[in-house]
């Protein structure tokens, strides 16, 4: 078939449909180190600029030949909203939640904000902002558009700790439902908006606190999958990229239950096993190591591990997990390029 733009390829693989090749894309958090002196845009200060954020975004085609645009970079912006709070962390480090209002008033009441108030609510209007400039640069008609963010489960899992949480799902079932439900009623509100007016092609939301080391197959679908359906729901036109951490394969048809059109999942689910469970009722997307091959291996070290990902079937290439910030460009460029030149065995 005749080549395909980045932005149709990736449509086309995230519904199963003929590609000259899998994307290859930047699609849990993307950006490095030298991505940030490449583009001037440097953490911690991207997370609270817009026009920072957008230049970072918009430098990883270019700098490191990933195929999408990808803002913003982190997991703990709606937490932060909802009564977190964040260190920004440094260059090389992510924003991370310290604690939150909840953890010594566990009974507070809980009040949802109306849409006014959310946007102008914590970064909200930094990623509003940075989304408005990408949409307007022309690389966002060629290259696909990602939005992150974070699951309503692990949100929760900030507001009260992750660990709180997790042992409520079998001792105290109210007190977990009534934070995660919570939280899925602003992160509905949030995709909605969203979905109606900022031009995404897809989001990915991370769910790392709902992975198969955190909860049974049983207790995700109690407590993580009514809500997780609950907000794919609230978009119309923008698709859905669901990220969990660890080995999913065990929860791979779990995943798929939420309604989400693709599954990301890490090097530690075996690609092979797990093309042939989604047997196309997803989206695959990932899975080359994060750790190894792309932050301690080589580039031959990366290029094994590529082909292997795409000779599974996956149908999106990327890292299996968010870029550490310290992965050399050269890795990246070679998870690039194997996948723009591969050729399939005979």
């Amino acid at each position: 078939m005749e080549k395909l733009s980045c932005k149709e390829r990736f449509r086309r693989a995230m519904r199963h449909q003929e590609v000259d090749r899998p994307p290859v894309c930047g699609m849990t958090t993307a950006a490095t180190t030298e991505l940030m002196d490449y583009t001037g845009a440097p953490w911690p200060e991207v997370h609270t600029d817009a026009k920072l954020m957008a230049k970072l975004g918009l430098g990883a085609y270019p700098f490191l030949k990933l195929e999408s645009i990808r803002i913003p970079y982190c997991l703990s912006y709606e937490a932060e909203i909802l009564g977190a709070n964040v260190n920004l962390g440094k260059k090389n480090s992510t924003p991370m939640v310290k604690g939150s209002k909840y953890r010594d008033n566990l009974d507070a009441d809980l009040e949802l904000m109306d849409e006014k108030e959310m946007l102008r609510a914590g970064r909200n209007p930094v990623i509003i902002e940075a989304s408005k400039i990408i949409m307007k640069d022309k690389a966002s008609k060629e290259l696909p558009t990602v939005l992150g963010v974070t699951g309503p489960f692990t949100i929760a899992g900030h507001l009260v700790g992750t660990e709180n949480l997790i042992l409520w799902t079998i001792t105290e079932e109210d007190m977990a439902h009534k934070y995660s439900n919570f939280v899925s009623e602003y992160v509905g509100m949030w995709l909605e908006y969203v979905d109606k007016n900022l031009g995404f092609d897809t989001i990915q939301m991370s769910e790392p606190s709902a992975s198969w080391d955190m909860l049974s197959p049983d207790l995700f679908d109690t407590f993580a999958l009514p809500n997780l359906k609950k907000v794919y729901k609230r978009m119309d036109d923008t698709m859905s990229i669901l990220h969990i951490c660890g080995n999913m394969l065990p929860m791979l048809d779990n995943m798929i239950g939420t309604g989400c059109t693709g599954c990301s999942i890490e090097e530690k689910t075996d690609p092979y096993q797990a093309v042939k469970k989604a047997n196309k009722r997803s989206a695959l997307i990932g899975n080359v190591g994060v750790v190894r091959p792309l932050l301690q291996g080589t580039p031959e070290d990366v290029r094994v591990m590529t082909e292997k990902s795409i000779d599974a079937g996956f149908d999106v290439i990327s890292a299996g997990c968010g870029l550490s910030a310290l992965i050399k460009k050269e890795n990246l460029r070679m998870m690039a390029e194997t996948t723009v030149n591969y050729k399939k065995k005979k």
